[in-house]
């Protein structure tokens, strides 16, 4: 009876505290350790299902916990990545979001026999493609897979610490498991950010190369039609926008083009700008 009165204690006290998202480790702690009987020992199988239970438990709430400061942390440089990522900016007058073209410098390709040297190697990672009804946004990138709310499953009873000695490896776990979370959510905000700066110097590099004719530009076509449809839904006015041609890189070097880059004016001081 009292093993059934301490996990029903556990219990309430995990609820209780698990509606403060994300909670805190000191917090995951005392609501997976309420309550504890004095008994034997752990034992290698009982201590191999604490651990489990515990490491999910602390990876999820420690992914959390730093999910939730990375957003507030981002949210607060809003403002400054606005300006840094504006995609709209890049998208055609035909409504397409150019591709995205990587560079690779100095590339050596080698085999038992022969040495191949590349001064730059330029490679379509994503094709153009509409923008739909908006362009995208470094929010669209950076949050992806950061779980603020995510939910932290409640143990149960029989994987719920009991003993001194299970509360306190319990605890332990708790910890390695917080610090994996926090951790994982570090490296998803870290995978995020470089495919944002691969995307956007990707669609700034494609539009140096266009201007240098060692890329084509994405052709759409626009098919209009007076009245579409069936005797159940029927568009009026229907316009059709289609990306025929995704362009692509220029192989032939007799079509590039120079380009004359002018230096840019010195910036004016402003004591000299205002006369004195």
């Amino acid at each position: 009876m009292r093993t059934k009165v301490v996990a029903v204690c556990i219990s309430a006290a995990f609820a209780a505290v698990a509606k403060a998202d994300p909670m805190t480790l000191e917090q995951l702690t005392k609501a997976t350790t309420a309550a504890a009987e004095v008994e034997s020992a752990i034992s290698p199988v009982r201590a191999q299902k604490l651990s489990e239970v515990a490491l999910e438990i602390g990876s999820k709430a420690g992914s959390a916990a730093r999910a939730e400061k990375i957003v507030q942390e981002l949210e607060g440089r809003a403002a400054k990545l606005d300006q840094l990522y504006r995609f709209g900016s890049l998208i055609t007058k035909n409504g397409v979001l150019p591709p995205v073209i990587t560079e690779a410098r100095d590339a050596i390709q080698a085999t038992d026999d022969q040495v191949r040297v590349a001064d730059r190697i330029y490679k379509i990672v994503v094709r153009a493609r509409f923008a739909r009804t908006t362009p995208p946004t470094w929010r669209q990138y950076l949050f992806v897979g950061l779980l603020p709310n995510q939910k932290i499953p409640t143990p149960p009873p029989s994987t719920q610490p009991k003993t001194p000695e299970e509360i306190a490896y319990w605890k332990e776990q708790l910890k390695v498991g917080w610090g994996a979370g926090e951790k994982l959510a570090d490296e998803i905000l870290e995978r995020n950010m470089a495919r944002l700066d691969r995307d956007y110097l990707g669609i700034l590099r494609y539009s140096e190369l266009l201007n240098k004719g060692m890329v084509s530009e994405p052709t759409v076509s626009v098919a209009a039609t007076v009245v579409s449809g069936n005797k159940e839904e029927m568009a009026v006015g229907d316009t059709l926008y289609r990306v025929t041609d995704a362009g692509g890189l220029v192989t032939d070097a007799n079509k590039w083009q120079p380009v004359v880059i002018m230096n840019e004016p010195l910036p004016i001081p402003a004591k000299q700008e205002a006369g004195k």
